[in-house]
């Protein structure tokens, strides 16, 4: 009776082919530069409780002016906060019995005193916002800091994507209405010679 070959050998005779494998498999991939990212850190914002509906009508825009959404997100708030600075937009923080914060958007839960109803155990809550997290990147940090000094201790005290939230909708609104107008311009990447002859 012939010995058979063991399958799992890797060790192959002289005369054997080589497997087809061995000839397809690559290197493995290089390890991907990340300077870019990490020199260009403080222009990407990261947002917590920001209306996800809101953050999809932002993005919604970019995609039909071709545009980044950071831009877009940038130039509606930055509407809304020159809305807020002339006193145009009216952002009066209440208190709020479930957080130490206030909030901007007070309904008849936040509103109501220390003796809270009992639920019923199969009732659906809706998400909670605070989980929904928004990130822009051509943020200026000038604006980050500008909105995060608004919302802290010292300005309204609430959280910063109930801020962002309302400015959003106030920025979307006037974009609705046509009271801001976001017209992208064409953005030179490169510079090439051109062939200019004498005497011509």
């Amino acid at each position: 009776m012939a010995t058979r070959r063991n399958p799992f050998e890797t060790n192959r005779a002289a005369g054997q082919q080589p497997d087809i494998y061995d000839s397809l498999r690559v290197a493995a991939p290089r390890s991907r530069s990340r300077q870019w990212e990490g020199k260009h850190q403080s222009h990407k914002a990261v947002y917590r409780g920001v209306d996800p509906t809101l953050a999809l009508r932002v993005k919604t825009i970019a995609g039909d002016l071709l545009v980044p959404t950071g831009e877009v997100a940038r130039f509606l708030l930055e509407y809304a906060l020159q809305a807020y600075a002339c006193g145009d937009l009216n952002l009066n923080p209440r208190p709020n019995p479930q957080r130490l914060r206030m909030t901007l958007f007070a309904t008849a839960d936040t509103m109501r005193t220390y003796e809270m109803p009992v639920r019923p155990k199969r009732a659906k809550q809706a998400a909670a916002l605070w989980r929904v997290i928004v990130t822009w990147r051509c943020f200026p940090p000038e604006l980050k800091n500008e909105l995060s000094a608004l919302a802290c201790e010292d300005g309204l005290n609430v959280p910063v994507g109930e801020l962002i939230t309302a400015l959003l909708r106030f920025g979307l609104r006037a974009y609705e209405m046509g009271l801001l107008k976001l017209e992208p311009a064409p953005k030179t990447a490169s510079f090439t010679f051109t062939l200019v002859q004498e005497g011509q």
